[in-house]
């Protein structure tokens, strides 16, 4: 359950039933961008509110330990998001301030899985999948499949942005509908069915689907950043495309790696608590177009100790120029190959990148022709020395 206190606070609350999909409890969200879904909530700047929502697989996922859930996986139906929320006065051009005052987990269950065809660049590595699933302790994760790792909380929500204009929304759908043919956007056309659009039906229904954005990617509202330091205690500005913002959020993590290598964190049903302020014409005086956030002061100190993997863009007689994805992978594969010889099996390695509270970064993009990027892993997340001796 929910480590909020139930005490008689003064802020709204919208709660989700647990185990029950999007498309059964409507009413609490959606999980397209549009700016035409109706407001789940009206409030001011100053006032705050309280947002649960399940997990990115619409609870999908089942706490067996039989994999065929991520066979079976409907991906059309990621990202159950609770609101949009309005706030009174915030027009386009304004930058809303949303504060993340707590993220916790709703139901305690987790799931980090690598679903078949989906899981990150290593994807080809794993055909088959892997599931992982976590039970949550208050500060801490564990999970059968992966024993002798605790993952510490960084909980935050995946998910969390504010509705595009008509016209960025176009803007959108123009840039994107080229890729989906070749599977580098997620289709929109083939996965009208399972739009769920707040209180919207019929023709209405079908007016807005058909022209709704998918939420796999991040975009100008922010949307699926996957900032693992965006948790309780951060600040975001988020430009504002439409009246009153119309701010939503959902695919709650409870930890998570730089990259969120394999495409899952530790995804989690959860319940956020924000508060809203607002810039005026805040994006036009700081030039800002996308969002800008001032991290959690309270992420876990994990003592500053970390074994350090460096990736390049160059390997055996492959070369390629400044490519900063190809020497991120090189350190992830470095990582896995290195996790192996304590026992860890390729997919636990590659969960463990994902999933834990690692650190990626790029050590130089200036020094023609290699990129180097470099994989923190901490070392105090294991029960064993995992340093060379």
């Amino acid at each position: 359950m929910s480590r909020f206190p139930d005490r008689d606070l003064a802020v709204p609350r919208y709660r989700c039933e647990v185990g029950v999909p999007l498309a059964g409890q409507k009413e609490l969200g959606h999980n397209r961008w549009h700016p035409d879904i109706p407001p789940l909530h009206e409030l001011g700047p100053g006032d705050e509110i309280i947002l649960e929502a399940g997990g990115y697989d619409d609870y999908q996922l089942k706490d067996v330990d039989d994999d065929q859930d991520i066979r079976d996986f409907d991906l059309t139906r990621t990202h159950p998001m609770a609101g949009p929320v309005k706030v009174d006065g915030v027009e386009p051009g304004d930058l809303l301030v949303v504060d993340v005052l707590d993220v916790q987990p709703l139901s305690g269950i987790g799931y980090s899985n690598i679903l078949p065809g989906m899981g990150g660049p290593l994807a080809s590595w794993f055909p088959e999948g892997y599931k992982t699933i976590w039970d949550l302790h208050g500060l801490f994760a564990t999970s059968r499949q992966i024993p002798g790792v605790e993952i510490p909380a960084i909980s935050h929500p995946g998910v969390i942005g504010v509705a595009p204009s008509m016209e960025l929304l176009e803007t959108w759908n123009a840039r994107e509908d080229p890729l989906i043919a070749d599977g580098y956007a997620a289709p929109r056309a083939d996965a009208m069915s399972t739009a769920v659009l707040r209180t919207l039906q019929g023709e209405e229904w079908e007016r807005v689907a058909a022209t709704a954005a998918r939420t796999v990617p991040p975009r100008e509202n922010g949307g699926n950043l996957d900032i693992k330091n965006l948790s309780r205690g951060s600040r975001v500005y988020f430009p504002v495309f439409v009246g009153g913002g119309m701010f939503s959020t959902g695919d709650f993590h409870f930890a998570e790696g730089d990259g969120e290598i394999t495409w899952n964190a530790i995804e989690m049903d959860g319940v956020g608590w924000y508060r809203f302020n607002v810039v005026k014409d805040g994006m036009a005086r700081y030039g800002v177009r996308t969002p800008m956030l001032r991290p959690s002061p309270v992420d876990p100190n994990l003592g500053a100790r970390y074994l350090s993997f460096t990736g390049l863009s160059a390997k055996g007689t492959e070369q390629k120029y400044i490519d900063a994805t190809m020497a991120a992978v090189d350190a992830v594969e470095q990582a896995i190959a290195y996790l192996g010889k304590f026992g860890y099996s390729p997919e636990q390695a590659y969960t463990i990148i994902s999933v834990a509270p690692c650190e990626m970064h790029i050590g130089g993009i200036v020094d023609i022709p290699n990129a180097a990027v470099t994989l923190k892993v901490p070392l105090d997340i294991f029960d064993k020395d995992i340093l060379p001796t």
